[in-house]
């Protein structure tokens, strides 16, 4: 059963787009992520499911239920911000159950509840004392928790630990997959983060200027994204984009980038030359598939080409050389050491190579 659906979504303010023709759907119990860079429209989305914004065209489901006219409280969400707004001089009890208090539970199973969530989110020992006294990792969960308290057709969470440390922000994501799984909620997380996107999603939309990029699931978007924008927003280092001409010469075939040729083999040649209606194109390699070599390798697809930077990042070391003012990066064990201006051979294999129109930006395959 579905939790949500969006269908031919639009959202204008004035004569800009915010949302074009937007359409998902979000199953029961799954964990949605939507991801894209600052401006790509995530949050406007959360607020047209919550009715904090309207629809200018289309239809938003609950629960299979039109809810284009509700207002928000009788949608029946909770949303979570990037901000912590934590009511100061109420303890983290008191916070977590106003959501309870305001629709006049009953005392009991206000402190049930309260002590349910407080115990799943493992703030227990934190239930009186104030937000001044807490860590901002406790404030997170406390913010958590406050949302989680009252069930809800769907949990919508902007951006909820942007602005926790790296080590928190792994942490917190890995309590939103616990509680998530634990109480079977259907949630919408919002992130910039391609990170935060593929361990926790169970499906990802990536959006871009209002506009759907792709839609699958986290494997699927990461080892075959639809075009170039999403090639180059996931990985860390990001897909390297090489635009070049396909070649063919006296039975050898190649992608010549400048004044490089790369040598590729017939059957690849010939597959994308059948795809193709014209000979330049982009291919996108990952970093980590990229393999160095000090000593010239003859069968190597890259020869005889110099270090242009060499970085250390944690526990590998990122390589960078430069192929006709493109600079590729190469992902190298910590221990494979390189100076400026080293001579190196690179190799990688074909089935590696994602190849994407050079007008459109998108996939060929």
């Amino acid at each position: 059963m579905e939790a949500l659906r969006f269908e031919n979504v639009y959202k204008n303010y004035g004569k800009n787009e915010a949302i074009k023709n937007l359409n998902f759907s979000c199953e029961e119990e799954e964990l949605f992520v939507i991801l894209g860079p600052s401006g790509a429209g995530k949050t406007t989305t959360l607020k047209l499911i919550s009715g904090l914004e309207e629809v200018t065209k289309g239809k938003i489901f609950l629960k299979n239920k039109l809810v284009n006219h509700l207002e928000p409280k009788d949608r029946n969400v909770s949303m979570v911000f990037e901000d912590y707004a934590l009511y100061p001089h109420l303890t983290v009890y008191k916070n977590i159950s106003s959501p309870l208090e305001a629709i006049h539970l009953p005392k009991d199973e206000i402190d049930k509840k309260v002590k349910e969530i407080a115990r799943v989110l493992q703030i227990e020992e934190l239930l009186l004392r104030l937000p001044s006294m807490i860590s901002g990792g406790q404030k997170q969960r406390t913010v958590l928790a406050r949302s989680l308290v009252k069930k809800a057709n769907v949990y919508l969470m902007d951006e909820p630990i942007a602005h926790l440390d790296a080590k928190l922000r792994y942490q917190m994501r890995g309590e939103f997959k616990r509680v998530q799984h634990i109480r079977k909620m259907n949630i919408l997380y919002a992130t910039h983060d391609f990170r935060e996107a593929l361990s926790l999603g169970d499906k990802v939309l990536i959006l871009d200027k209002g506009v759907t990029q792709q839609i699958g699931t986290p494997q699927e978007i990461f080892n075959k994204p639809a075009n170039i924008f999403v090639a180059n927003l996931l990985g860390d280092p990001p897909t390297n984009l090489i635009e070049g001409i396909l070649k063919a010469k006296d039975g050898q075939y190649f992608f010549q980038i400048g004044d490089v040729s790369i040598s590729l083999s017939k059957s690849l040649a010939d597959e994308l030359f059948s795809k193709i209606n014209q000979e330049k194109l982009v291919i996108g390699i990952r970093p980590f598939d990229l393999h160095c070599c000090l000593k010239q390798k003859e069968n190597a697809k890259i020869l005889n080409t110099e270090v242009y930077m060499s970085e250390i990042a944690g526990h590998y070391n990122v390589i960078s050389i430069k192929l006709n003012n493109t600079i590729i990066k190469i992902r190298e064990e910590k221990s494979f050491k390189v100076s400026l201006g080293d001579k190196v051979s690179v190799d990688f294999k074909e089935e590696k190579l994602d190849f994407f129109d050079a007008i459109s930006g998108n996939r060929i395959f």
